[in-house]
């Protein structure tokens, strides 16, 4: 599950570059765009964690470790 989470967060990462760009440039229409796009690029951002942190629960499961 971790190769699916990195990949979701580099697409996270580049749509969110991509977002910050455009609220940089600073012209009339950006701020609504740039935070239309930042808002786009937390959908892939809260796969990758929610894929991370499940990984991260099967990972301490199969060593047969209590953790609750």
């Amino acid at each position: 599950m971790v190769s699916p989470a990195l990949r979701f967060l580099a697409i996270a990462a580049a749509i969110a570059i991509v977002g910050v760009v455009i609220l940089v440039i600073g012209a009339s229409w950006s701020l609504g765009v740039g935070l239309a796009v930042l808002l786009i690029a937390s959908i892939p951002a809260v796969l990758a964690v929610g894929l991370l942190t499940s990984s991260a629960v099967a990972r301490w499961a199969a060593r047969h470790k209590l953790f609750a």
